[in-house]
Formats: structure tokens, sequence, C-alpha cells
């Protein structure tokens, strides 16, 4: 334990080092870590394969960067690595780099290896736009990641409009236009965000899968968001069968809970309650914790509308608290901080309207001081 600890700091302080451009003192370092666990092997044999990029050895990157596993990131175009001058291959083997880094956990670095790319095709006569058009693709995908939205936005639009319409590629153009629709639509830009997902999903229509499930799904929060309920509600059951054909429970959940979200907010508080139960069971089989919290507080959320329904009447009121108890029980347990003041704020409000005011008061108080935690 105590030796993994020490390799664990020593990787931490490669990273480190090579960032600030002290390459000697990696190499070091990199010296002494033998032995390592496949885990660390992989870190290992990145952090190699960068050292020897600021030594420009592009003859070993080559090599390292080709015994690395197949990567998305250059699928069908593996021949940028094999042809052309190995200035010419540089590029491409930052990308290949760039891919082992987000792998690992590092999207900063990920990003960083890109732009030394792009720097190189800048260079006179060194323009490849095959490398070019990848290169802001997956800058545009890291900049998301990384909540850099105006910067994926730049990405993704230089993309689209490096992508050659005469090259007949739908997969890659599809990957494009999901990047830029999710892009709109953490931007607020709805009416965009729905035309560019909508020409998606006609590109991935002969390719059903995990892809075109997901834009469904998309499609439907945007359309949610735009008030258009029964667009919104196709969607959502579109995604729903899809992920019913797969039969990949953690997916079929996951439809579900967004079906019963767009069923309630259409005011389909029956429907919504059947699909959030449907959902609910399902959670036992997938083991699937990041969409507890969320079933939860939506099935509290669903017995709160159901009463509002009734004119404040009849048991659901205390069903929606013991929905929204155990929601807040979830995120505590999970410190998620800012879904926990939003379901303290829920039961706040649900005891105000209960004519609780005294216990209400302590949960707005609580809500408040956890938001406060973030302003």
């Amino acid at each position: 334990m105590g030796e993994e600890k020490k390799d664990a700091s020593q990787l931490r302080e490669i990273h480190h080092l090579l960032t600030q451009r002290k390459s000697a003192e990696a190499q070091q370092l990199l010296a002494q870590l033998t032995g390592m666990s496949p885990e660390g092997n992989d870190e290992l044999n990145y952090l190699r394969t960068w050292y020897a990029v600021t030594q420009e050895d592009w003859d070993d990157v080559t090599q390292k960067v080709r015994d690395f596993p197949a990567l998305p990131v250059i699928e069908g175009q593996e021949h940028l690595l094999a042809t052309g001058s190995v200035r010419r291959r540089r590029p491409a083997c930052l990308l290949v780099l760039s891919a082992m880094a987000h792998r690992l956990g590092y999207p900063e670095e990920a990003i960083e290896h890109i732009q030394y790319g792009l720097a190189f095709l800048n260079e006179r006569r060194m323009n490849i736009p095959e490398v070019r058009l990848l290169s802001h693709i997956n800058l545009g995908y890291l900049s998301l990641e990384t909540n850099q939205t105006s910067q994926a936005l730049f990405h993704y639009e230089n993309a689209r409009n490096l992508y050659d319409d005469e090259e007949e590629n739908p997969p890659l153009l599809a990957t494009i236009l999901t990047g830029l629709c999710e892009t709109q639509t953490r931007l607020e830009h709805f009416e965009q965000a729905l035309a560019t997902g909508k020409e998606a999903l006609r590109l991935l229509q002969s390719q059903p899968g995990i892809c075109q499930q997901q834009l469904l799904m998309r499609l439907a929060r945007i359309n949610l968001s735009l008030n258009e309920h029964a667009s919104a509600l196709a969607y959502a059951q579109d995604a729903r069968l899809m992920a019913e054909q797969v039969g990949d429970s953690p997916q079929i959940a996951q439809t579900l809970l967004l079906l019963a979200e767009v069923q309630w907010k259409g005011s389909q508080v029956s429907a919504a309650r059947a699909s959030c139960q449907q959902a609910l069971a399902l959670l036992p089989v997938t083991q699937d914790q990041s969409l507890r919290g969320k079933a939860l507080l939506l099935a509290g959320q669903i017995a709160e509308a159901e009463w509002r329904c009734q004119q404040k009447q009849g048991p659901s009121a205390s069903e929606a608290l013991t929905w929204y108890e155990q929601a807040r029980a979830f995120f505590a347990a999970q410190q998620d901080i800012l879904s926990l003041a939003d379901v303290l704020k829920q039961i706040a409000q649900l005891l105000e309207d209960t004519e609780q005011p005294g216990q209400a008061l302590v949960y707005w108080k609580d809500a408040y001081q956890l938001s406060g935690q973030y302003r």
C-alpha cells in the first residue's frame, strides 16, 4: 500500500513537471518507476509519450501512439499516423496523446496537446484538413466536459465549417451536429439547438444505437424547454422504445424518468406516476446510483403535483414529503450540495403550503445556507 501511494505521488509530480516544461526532472522520475499496476502502467506509458513530445523525438512518439489501443478519435483515419513525413504526423500523434490523457482523466492536458497540434497545423504548408477537423471536434467535446461552453461553440462551429459536404461521412457530421446541439442547449439557444438536433437525428436514422437514443432524449428536453409538450412526449417515448429494444436496464430507467418528467410537466400526472414507478422498480437491478436521487426527487414532485391537482386534499402531500426526505438523505450522503439545497427548498415550500411554517423555516434556512456556498 505504501509503495502504491509513493508511485501515485510520483506520477502526480511528473504531470506537474511536464506541465511546467521541466522535462529533465520529469525524466529522472520516469526512470525510477517500474512494475506498476495495469492502470499505473497506462499512465506511465502516457507520461513517457508526453516526455518524448517535449524532447521532439517524433519517431519515438509515433511508435508509442501506434502501440496504444485503437481510439475513436482517429477511427478510419489510421493512415494519418502512417503516411507523410514525421513532421506531418506530429498533429495526428498529438491527437492520440490527447485521447490518452482524456481516457486517464486529464481533460485539461488533453486540451493542451490538441492546441499544440493546431500550432503545427498553422505552420507554412503543414495544414492537414482531416486532422484540423478532428482537432476542433475533440476540442469541442473537451470544452463541454470542462464547462467551457463558449469555447465548445467556437470549436463545433469551426468543425461544421471545415466539414466537406462532399465527403459523405454521415457519422462524422452527426458527431459534429450532436455536439453543437448540446452546446446550443447549454447556452439556451433552444430554437437553434432543435434545428441542429433534428439534422443530426436524420443522419443517425440508419445507425440506431446509444447515440441516437441520447439525441432523442436531448430533443425531448429541448422541446420541454420550449413548452412543446406534445413533441417532447413523442421524442421521450421513442427514446424509451429504443432502450427497451436494446434491453439495457440503466438506459430504460433513464428514459422512463425523462418520460415521467415530460408527462408531469405536461399535466399527465397519473401517467407520470406510472412511468416513475417503473423506473424506481428498475433501480435495484441497474445499481446506477446516479439515477436514484433523480428518481426520488421526481417521485416527490409527481406526488406533490397530484396533491395540488386534488385541490390540496388527500394523502399525496405526506407521500411527497416521504419521497423528498429520501432524496434529501441520498443527496446528503453523496455530498451533492446543489441538489440537496434544491430538495430542501421543495420540502420547505410544501411544509408552508401544508400550514407547517415553523418546520418550513428550518428547511428554508438550511437550503439558503447551502446555496450560499456557491455564490
